[in-house]
């Protein structure tokens, strides 16, 4: 039992060593976050691409940090060369703004502000 009697007497000593040597410093809540109230909110928005000047349209909704599900459907069918345009330009304002842009089916696609990435599907799995 003398073994155990001097652990235990050691035991609070190093106890109170190691607390008088961290530190504690004391960080204010809004220093550390923002409140949930206060982060703006990121919509997903649905818009129809019927002409190569709604790709402004778009430019600026992804500006805004959010998320653009786009219908092709109108332009494809009037003029395929616009449509080739409007996507090419579409690519380069989502690669300009650090964003993404990705087909969903034949007729819509999908465009993503800088802080999201579109995951696409590998081939051959």
């Amino acid at each position: 039992m003398g073994i155990l009697d001097r652990f235990r007497r050691k035991a609070p000593a190093q106890a109170e060593e190691v607390a008088q040597e961290v530190p504690v410093f004391e960080v204010e809540e809004a220093a550390v976050a923002k409140k949930i109230s206060e982060i703006e909110p990121i919509f997903i928005k649905s818009m129809t691409m019927q002409s190569l000047a709604d790709v402004q349209g778009v430019a600026n909704e992804l500006r805004l940090g959010n998320i653009v599900v786009i219908d092709i459907t109108s332009l494809m069918e009037q003029d395929p060369a616009d449509l080739k345009r409007a996507i090419d330009q579409l690519k380069g304002i989502c690669q300009g703004i650090g964003g993404d842009v990705g087909r969903l089916t034949e007729t819509k696609v999908l465009a993503t502000p800088k802080f999201v990435r579109i995951l696409f599907k590998e081939s051959g799995v």
